[in-house]
């Protein structure tokens, strides 16, 4: 996949595909960095620590069932699986799956102005190993 638009990423929670009410989604991994400098090096060194991540998403709010409030709700407190792809595409080398465990940290229940559209945003913290499917 080159280049492409960001309007159809897929999303699942908890093996629910809510990636029609989902406004943004930001799957972001990291490794802790350390500091490796011995007595005698000229210059800092560093190596990778444990490896951590999250996962941001902004739902647009639905309570019928089946739907974002219905699959979150019960799953606060708890860790879950979210999968990511770029796009809605089979899975492929150009179009990579990104899978983890998440722990369930917050599900706003109202988070909205007069007027617009009803959305809440919620920030996950990985719970595992990610993995990357291809195939």
């Amino acid at each position: 996949m080159a280049k492409y638009l960001g309007n159809d990423a897929q999303v699942t929670i908890n093996s629910v595909d809510l990636s029609d009410h989902i406004s943004s989604i930001s799957f972001s991994e990291s490794a802790a960095e350390l500091d490796s400098t011995s007595m005698g090096d000229s210059n800092v060194t560093r190596i990778a620590g444990l490896k951590d991540g999250s996962c941001a998403i902004e739902f647009q709010a639905d309570f019928a069932a089946s739907e974002v409030y219905a699959t979150l709700n019960p799953l606060l407190g708890t860790t879950t699986t979210v999968t990511v792809k770029p796009t809605s595409d089979a899975t492929g080398a150009t179009n990579p799956q990104k899978s983890v465990s998440v722990l369930v940290t917050e599900v706003p229940f109202v988070d909205h102005a007069v007027g617009d559209l009803a959305t809440f945003s919620v920030t996950w913290p990985f719970a595992g190993a990610v993995t990357t499917s291809t195939s």
